[in-house]
């Protein structure tokens, strides 16, 4: 059973770092509803972005500001743009024009989302159109190959983390500390500065 197809972790990964035998299959149900809540989370803070590849087509964005036209696009890394195009109509009646593929180009980033267009400058209000391929690949089953898994490896390790976090407190919602007859366990805050800054890595305008 599989609740999204693009969760940042598994059940069986989980299950192997809370040191639960393969064949107990008592919390799958839980599990997965757990990694889709954590990926939610994740997704969310770092500024709504979808980190498993996905193509977005005829996202719109607005032009420049008078001296070039700079598109930061929502998603990324890019890995493919396919099309970028110009509104030369009005909102009611657009006549979107694609823009040669030597106009414009995507910037050579750290993590690629930029895309500069040349030649002209096309201010105004959701007048550029968009369609690109952005994330990264995701297959457990073969992750240490880059051709088919590109995922960073702490992402992965934050998801665990919040997935193992939330299943060793779900006997104990509204406490702050579960005593035992040897140890006390304080449940620490879901995020700790490391995770945050993570995800200030990942999405610098979003936490």
């Amino acid at each position: 059973m599989t609740l999204i197809a693009w969760g940042l972790t598994t059940t069986a990964r989980v299950k192997s770092r809370l040191d639960i035998a393969s064949g107990t299959t008592t919390w799958d149900t839980l599990f997965e509803r757990l990694i889709a809540s954590a990926t939610d989370k994740i997704e969310r803070l770092a500024g709504g972005r979808r980190f498993l590849s996905t193509t977005y087509t005829n996202e719109v964005y607005s032009g420049g500001d008078g001296q070039q036209t700079m598109i930061t696009l929502r998603h990324f890394p890019v890995t493919a743009l396919s099309a970028v195009s110009y509104r030369a109509g009005t909102p009611d009646t657009p006549a979107w024009t694609a823009f040669g593929a030597s106009e414009y180009e995507l910037l050579n980033d750290k993590e690629p989302r930029r895309v500069r267009i040349y030649n002209a400058v096309y201010k105004g209000q959701n007048n550029i159109r968009v369609t690109y391929t952005a994330g990264y690949k995701i297959d457990f089953t073969d992750e240490t190959t880059i051709a088919n898994h590109t995922l960073p490896f702490d992402v992965e390790d934050l998801c665990q983390r919040i997935v193992a976090w939330e299943w060793k407190r779900r006997d104990a919602e509204g406490k702050t500390n579960e005593a035992g007859a040897e140890a006390s366990v304080s449940w620490r805050e879901i995020l700790t500065e490391d995770d945050k800054e993570l995800l200030r890595r990942l999405n610098p305008t979003s936490f």
